[in-house]
């Protein structure tokens, strides 16, 4: 953390993106992925960002985590492997996902969220 604490709008261009790795994750197409991490305060275990995909589905797991989302483009499917339920989530649509929880997104187009992920202990739950 920075030893002066700052006002991070989530518009600033001082955060560049990266290029999430998901190769092992993929199930359908070539879901590129992009995250800008805003905020990544690892005394709190808190990550704070926005995330894109492209179109195709990958598997993501809550694996120790929980994840808080807001879509602010695009839609997606996402699949709860546990029950077979599936959510369509589209723009302005926020959700919660807890730890433990394995999921399946299905992107036909583009979606892009905003995110705060948190640790969480698994001993709790």
């Amino acid at each position: 953390m920075n030893s002066i604490p700052r006002f991070i709008p989530f518009s600033s261009t001082d955060v560049a993106p990266f290029q999430k790795d998901i190769s092992s994750c993929a199930t359908a197409g070539n879901p590129q992925q992009n995250v800008w991490l805003y905020c990544n305060n690892t005394a709190a275990g808190a990550r704070f960002g926005t995330w894109d995909c492209q179109a195709g589905s990958h598997l993501a797991t809550m694996d120790g985590i929980i994840e808080f989302c807001y879509i602010i483009e695009g839609s997606a499917q996402v699949k709860n492997l546990g029950t077979g339920e599936t959510h369509l989530v589209t723009t302005g649509d926020a959700f919660v996902m807890e730890p433990g929880l394995k999921t399946e997104w299905s992107v036909e187009n583009y979606v892009k969220k905003y995110f705060v992920i948190t640790d969480a202990n698994m001993q709790d739950q």
